[in-house]
């Protein structure tokens, strides 16, 4: 099984922590990151993620960010049919890099779209009959203990 885990997900562990949603997004995460490392599913690389986590400003959170991307197991490349999907995902209200994502993960063959982003859950829920993956948010994925 292949997971593509959003951009706010490699972000989630730096956020307040005292906030009991962040702090159950951030164990979610770090549980599927755990269990990619142990080989129990493949993670997505695209380069929708190192676009966008090379624009972070902290050096440490990028870095951070940077070693998990990189031990995913699968690359996706950006082709004419992902650029062609993506603006289909956009003029569904799918904002342009949250399309490029998903049009990422729908052409990785994952079978999840793991997001912190409410809207693109809400999206994803919306338009359910037009994508070839469920968008959910980790804790959906791996429930923690309240």
């Amino acid at each position: 099984m292949r997971l593509y885990l959003d951009m706010c997900c490699f972000k989630r562990p730096f956020d307040d922590q005292r906030d009991e949603r962040i702090r159950r997004e951030a164990e979610a995460v770090a549980v599927l990151v755990a269990r990619a490392e142990r080989g129990d599913f493949d993670l997505v690389r695209s380069p929708a993620l190192l676009v966008e986590n090379d624009r972070n400003p902290r050096e440490d959170r990028r870095i951070a960010a940077a070693l998990w991307i990189d031990g995913a197991a699968v690359d996706v490349p950006l082709s004419p049919a992902v650029e062609a999907r993506a603006r289909e995902f956009n003029e569904l209200g799918f904002a342009p890099m949250d399309a490029l994502h998903v049009a990422f993960a729908e052409a990785s063959g994952a079978a999840r779209f793991v997001t912190c982003n409410d809207r693109l859950v809400f999206l994803g829920a919306r338009h359910r009959e037009q994508l070839k993956l469920p968008i959910v948010n980790p804790v959906d994925v791996v429930p923690t203990e309240e």
